[in-house]
């Protein structure tokens, strides 16, 4: 065989055994674009600068992982709008040492708030009609995850994460 068979039989048999390529490592512009405009959320200062606030302890599920500490923006999260460079919740995991590291965020629009008449799309995806965040309930909202800095094998846009941790959580 040649250099080119040997490299598409290689491909072949990689998909056959691993499945899909996971979204993490699919190059995808307005994705980067995404985790480019939220870099500067790495500090949670910064964050908190910008008008982020606590909203509940840490969320875990003891089946399917962890979302991580929630930090809203109550002006994005209210105004009925999904802005690529606008994350209306940021995820942090919780430290040994008592800092919060940025693994992922959410663009979300309150179901009172969307105008329009079909279930939101954003990032290619439909966002999901929840009612509670973990355990605690809410209004009825749409979400995405994404989660940017840290992989999640459950999937890109899962909600929960089998690789983040409560176990630092001082809340």
């Amino acid at each position: 065989m040649n250099r080119f068979a040997d490299i598409v039989l290689a491909m072949g048999v990689s998909v056959l055994f691993c499945g899909a390529v996971p979204a993490h490592d699919m190059p995808d512009p307005v994705l980067n674009r995404s985790r480019e405009m939220a870099a500067k959320y790495l500090d949670i200062k910064v964050a908190k600068a910008e008008g982020y606030q606590q909203l509940f302890e840490c969320t875990t599920h003891d089946e399917h992982g962890t979302m991580g500490v929630h930090f809203i923006h109550p002006g994005r999260a209210g105004d009925g709008k999904l802005v690529l460079g606008e994350p209306d919740v940021l995820t942090y995991e919780p430290e040994a040492d008592g800092s919060m590291q940025l693994v992922g965020m959410e663009y979300i629009v309150f179901e009172k708030d969307w105008k329009g008449k079909a279930v939101p799309e954003f990032l290619g995806r439909t966002l999901q009609r929840k009612t509670t965040v973990g355990i605690h309930p809410v209004d009825p909202y749409y979400e995405l995850h994404v989660w940017h800095w840290r992989h999640n094998p459950a999937g890109m846009f899962a909600d929960w994460s089998p690789y983040v941790s409560c176990e630092h959580d001082r809340s």
